[in-house]
């Protein structure tokens, strides 16, 4: 396994920028590099041993959506069509949620929670085990998994703003706002205490959720720049040339929101991997 993860980390740089989707390439990479920065003692010098793994691993859960047909329903939950904010009724064992919506539905409409859970079970019987090249990797992923749940289009049904004429939104969010503006990330908040990760991962969903307005609403203002010809070219992923207006206004109206929720997610990431460290018995990593 260990040469198995050298050589991904040769090749992710070279492979990589075809595929990326989510907050984005360079997004997803600073994140991570970030959370490893927030800790301290032996589990924060680990942290910042593997800064760099930690970082260009942060992007191949979205390259193996093109290898791997279990992936891409791992990266949003649309908790909209599970039950009614604030989803009290979303069961919590992955069993009984296949029972009540069936697979097919499940698959459609999204498993980050559960993901997350999974992965924090792997990490801590990893890190158990010694296996620390393992680890990283799917600390790194879990990263990735944390970042998207912050993302307020990954936790609704609409999240490309089609149910709401607000076609495209998606990718310029999350995407052409953060390359244009963002380029520097503060963390936002403290290391968390966490007794469950599903719970976790259900409170950012929570969190999100009640932000996702706020983007739609916005973007519906920046359109007003655009004819309608340009607004339908935003649902693509094209670099426009008339979109410098439109990115002004978005960021106007959600730039404060867009920094604060990836801020949030390199402390929320911080806290899980310190939760993992701690359940797996606070292994001497060396």
């Amino acid at each position: 396994m260990k040469w198995a993860l050298k050589l991904w980390f040769i090749i992710l740089p070279f492979v990589l920028p075809t595929f990326v989707e989510a907050w984005g390439y360079d997004a997803h990479r600073r994140i991570n590099y970030s959370a490893s920065r927030q800790l301290k003692g032996s589990l924060g010098q680990f942290l910042k041993n593997n800064s760099a793994p930690l970082k260009w691993y942060a992007v191949a859960p979205d390259y193996n959506k093109n290898i791997d047909s279990e992936e891409y329903h791992r990266h949003f939950i649309d908790a909209d069509y599970y039950d009614k904010y604030p989803f009290t009724n979303i069961p919590k064992k992955y069993e009984d949620l296949i029972s009540l919506y069936g697979e097919e539905k499940v698959r459609k409409y999204g498993i980050a929670p559960w993901t997350i859970n999974q992965t924090c079970d792997r990490i801590i019987d990893l890190l158990k085990k010694n296996r620390l090249d393992e680890a990283v990797y799917n600390m790194s992923a879990l990263g990735h998994y944390i970042s998207d749940l912050h993302m307020p289009l990954h936790t609704v049904i609409n999240y490309n703003g089609q149910f709401s004429g607000n076609d495209g939104i998606h990718k310029r969010w999350e995407r052409s706002l953060v390359n244009e503006y963002i380029k520097k990330i503060k963390p936002v908040g403290e290391i968390e205490e966490i007794d469950d990760p599903w719970e976790f991962s259900m409170k950012i969903v929570k969190e999100s959720f009640k932000l996702h307005h706020l983007i739609l609403e916005a973007d519906t203002k920046a359109r007003k720049l655009l004819t309608r010809e340009q607004a339908k070219m935003l649902n693509s992923y094209d670099a426009l040339s008339f979109e410098k207006p439109y990115l002004d206004v978005l960021y106007n109206e959600t730039g404060d929101l867009l920094k604060d929720r990836m801020g949030r997610a390199v402390m929320r990431i911080a806290s899980l991997w310190n939760y993992c460290w701690e359940q797996a018995g606070s292994p001497n990593l060396k």
